[in-house]
């Protein structure tokens, strides 16, 4: 619906800068960047055989890990600053790229680190915590809230009873007894085989208690698998380097190239 706007299109060698207006390009307004995915594929294919595995051989697998990978950030000195202070590993934007074995995979894959996958985990497991407790804190209002609307009818029948004796009595004690009986109910009931089950909120504890133990199975075999894929499969960890590469559409002359970038065009 906009009636102008401008679109950048990054291809394989060169990256154009079209201004439109109600839909048609601005033909003497379009300008060209000498800069492509292809300088990236290599920037990157550079940066990693520096710090980690030799891919120089390797282009179609590290375009691969650039398309997965690669963003653009807004700020990037503050961004690169943070990333000073932070260890490897635990930074929002670290993750491995699990090279392929073309044996049983054609593709790289993406996965968290170790320590940011923890970190994760430990959340996710703090989170269902916070959970369990909002709920048994619901929970108990309404059993306060139920026992307060008992108590208000109790007394009302006792009022009744003190005016009349007759069958305002045994209606009295006939709530009561109904009431213990519910208080007894909720509290243990009988299964099909006769044997004794807790309920109400034990019950409920123990089925939280039985969702952290299986996020705690999950996080032990998620261990195992990383082990098991350490040990097949290479993985190629990927950090800074996922947007300080494409900043050079932003800066080229961070690599030496005499032109503007995308926002000079």
């Amino acid at each position: 619906d906009t009636k102008c706007c401008c679109v950048v299109d990054s291809g394989y060698s060169f990256t154009h800068v079209v201004p439109t207006h109600r839909g048609e390009a601005l033909g003497k307004a379009i300008r060209r960047l000498d800069i492509g995915g292809k300088i990236l594929t290599n920037l990157l294919k550079e940066a990693v055989t520096y710090r980690q595995w030799n891919m120089m051989d390797e282009y179609h697998i590290v375009n691969d890990a650039k398309e997965q990978l690669c963003f653009v950030i807004e700020q990037f000195d503050k961004e690169m600053k943070k990333t000073r202070a932070t260890r490897k590993g635990l930074r929002w934007f670290d993750r491995e790229y699990l090279l392929p074995d073309f044996v049983n995979t054609f593709r790289g894959s993406v996965r968290l680190p170790e320590p940011l996958q923890m970190k994760k985990e430990m959340e996710d497991m703090e989170r269902m915590k916070k959970e369990t407790e909002r709920l048994n804190d619901e929970k108990e209002r309404k059993e306060l809230l139920e026992e307060a609307r008992d108590l208000s009818k109790m007394q009302v029948e006792e009022g009744c009873g003190t005016e009349d004796r007759g069958p305002n009595a045994s209606k009295h004690h006939k709530f009561k007894k109904e009431k213990k009986n519910r208080k007894h109910k909720n509290q243990k009931q009988v299964n099909k085989e006769g044997s004794i089950d807790d309920s109400g909120n034990e019950s409920e504890e123990e089925s939280d208690q039985q969702r952290l133990q299986r996020l705690k199975a999950m996080r032990e075999a998620e261990r195992k698998r990383r082990e098991q894929e350490s040990l097949e499969r290479q993985a190629l960890a990927m950090s800074v380097e996922r947007f300080a590469i494409p900043e050079v559409l932003f800066r080229p002359s961070d690599i030496g190239l005499n032109c503007g970038g995308i926002a000079e065009a």
